[in-house]
């Protein structure tokens, strides 16, 4: 008869067989469950790609360094020196050797002559050309992200867009990440740019090309072409307006008459009154100048008005259709203010009636 507790360890072991294999292999790293990164994370642990941590954990979204993204890439492809990258030299950084092996192709990385660079956490953008010059494409990193997205290499930190800004360059990478691009790099094999191949020629996706004496690629790559290449990829990015208010919105705001485009205009006079008017006014360019700088005089001793330029615009003034006749400039102020004023005229001389926040953050919603 089984004892209890033998039966109870045998179920245990029938379910962990009958489980699947991606959940079966989670028992190799304590804090790496079944999501998004599973696979690729075990694919790169078998294929000696990465390692854990003596602790028994992966840490999964700890940033990589510049220098563990270059050992992980020289450790992937098959035309690194493998004996040389694993060279570990006396009073050197322990990852000099892999960067003497990886500077005979050029790739865009900042630590050949830096152990600061090489410790320093490698950003998104960073890695993008990194792996476009491993192909053999010399990109910029607008261009890089594109290749990104055309080869399949990446689908951005935005789900449902397919923008520069949704795939987040300025963020540090992660260590599930890494695995995922190199797993994504493995099933691709050949690669290219807008259509075309490498002017170096095409290698095994586990090979490097490099950029040797190729010249960076002069074609810019526009909004309109990453909306262009999302639509082929099945995703329709958001309105042209609307990336540009949320471009403003993760910038320092609205700080310069130049950036009200009259796409943002329409946005901008809903967002920063609150609801829909229709009782926006044309001035003259007389009354224009003349209201503008009684504002900025009024203005610039007030204690909530930072340093951030104020925005006055010619297309945020309205006058109300009441006996009143309340003359009204909307105005920017910190970047994401909007405020009140309220403007009129004694005479020949431009006055500013009363002015106050209306609308703490126009971002915000």
């Amino acid at each position: 008869m089984i004892h209890k507790s033998m039966r109870l360890l045998l179920v245990g072991v029938f379910l962990m067989l009958f489980v699947a294999g991606v959940a079966f292999a989670s028992a190799k790293f304590s804090d790496v469950g079944d999501y998004w990164a599973t696979e690729a994370i075990y694919w790169a642990a078998e294929k000696g790609i990465v390692e854990g941590y003596p602790d028994g954990t992966f840490k999964p979204e700890k940033y990589v360094t510049e220098a563990e993204f270059a050992a992980i890439l020289a450790r992937y492809v098959t035309n690194t020196d493998k004996q040389k990258i694993a060279e570990r030299r006396p009073g050197e950084h322990w990852a000099q050797s892999i960067y003497d092996e990886l500077r005979q192709w050029e790739l865009p990385l900042h630590g050949y002559d830096s152990d600061f660079g090489k410790d320093a956490a490698i950003f998104r953008g960073d890695v993008a050309r990194v792996i476009a010059a491993k192909n053999g494409f010399n990109l910029d990193e607008r261009q890089a992200v594109y290749y990104m997205y055309e080869n399949d290499l990446s689908a951005g930190m935005v789900p449902g867009r397919m923008t520069f800004e949704s795939y987040r360059v300025d963020l540090p990478l992660q260590r599930d990440q890494i695995t995922q691009f190199i797993k994504l790099l493995n099933n691709k094999g050949h690669t290219t740019f807008l259509g075309k191949p490498s002017p170096k020629g095409n290698a095994d996706s586990d090979e490097i090309v490099g950029i040797v004496d190729l010249p960076v690629e002069e074609v810019e790559i526009t909004d309109e072409m990453f909306d262009e290449l999302a639509k082929e990829k099945g995703i329709e990015n958001p309105p042209r307006a609307q990336q540009e208010w949320e471009k403003l919105a993760k910038s320092g705001g609205i700080t310069s008459e130049e950036q009200i485009t009259p796409e943002i205009l329409d946005i901008l006079r809903e967002k920063a009154v609150g609801f829909v008017r229709d009782d926006w006014t044309t001035l003259s360019d007389k009354d224009f100048e003349g209201y503008k700088q009684a504002i900025l005089y009024d203005l610039k001793n007030v204690a909530k008005v930072g340093n951030v330029p104020i925005v006055i615009s010619k297309d945020l003034f309205y006058e109300t259709k009441d006996w009143t006749k309340t003359k009204i400039f909307i105005v920017i102020v910190n970047g994401r203010q909007s405020w009140i004023v309220s403007v009129g005229k004694l005479g020949n001389e431009y006055r500013v009636h009363d002015a106050g926040v209306r609308v703490e953050d126009i971002f915000s919603n």
